[in-house]
């Protein structure tokens, strides 16, 4: 152990302590990746969209995504009435079946009594 004050006297080495090369060597390991990652979090708030973007451009991307956003909407809005709407058409036409097929054969159940030939 290296005596850094002379307030606090060194009186005993720690077995399990690193040498002071050792210590060194690791301190500055730990500053290099200090370093690395302070360079990457740069790196990557360089990289985060609108840094260098005005704030006006920043404003009229957002109005422009926002209608996107709206278009979108309204498109997903009519595709759900249509498909709801063939579901409907798709379940009455099914009813329907199922109701000539029970009266040409007279059965309450001729829809499960038929076989495919």
């Amino acid at each position: 152990m290296v005596q850094v004050t002379p307030d606090i006297p060194v009186t005993q080495q720690n077995a399990n302590s690193a040498s002071a090369e050792e210590f060194k060597t690791r301190t500055q390991e730990i500053a290099n990746d200090i370093c690395r990652q302070a360079k990457k979090i740069d790196a990557l708030i360089d990289s985060l969209p609108g840094v260098s973007v005005s704030k006006s451009d920043q404003e009229r991307e957002f109005v422009e995504l926002s209608k996107e956003d709206e278009a979108a909407t309204h498109e997903l809005e009519e595709a759900g009435r249509e498909a709801r709407a063939l579901l409907e058409e798709i379940s009455g036409t099914l009813k329907e079946i199922a109701d000539n097929a029970g009266k040409q054969t007279g059965s309450p159940n001729a829809a499960s009594d038929m076989s495919c030939q």
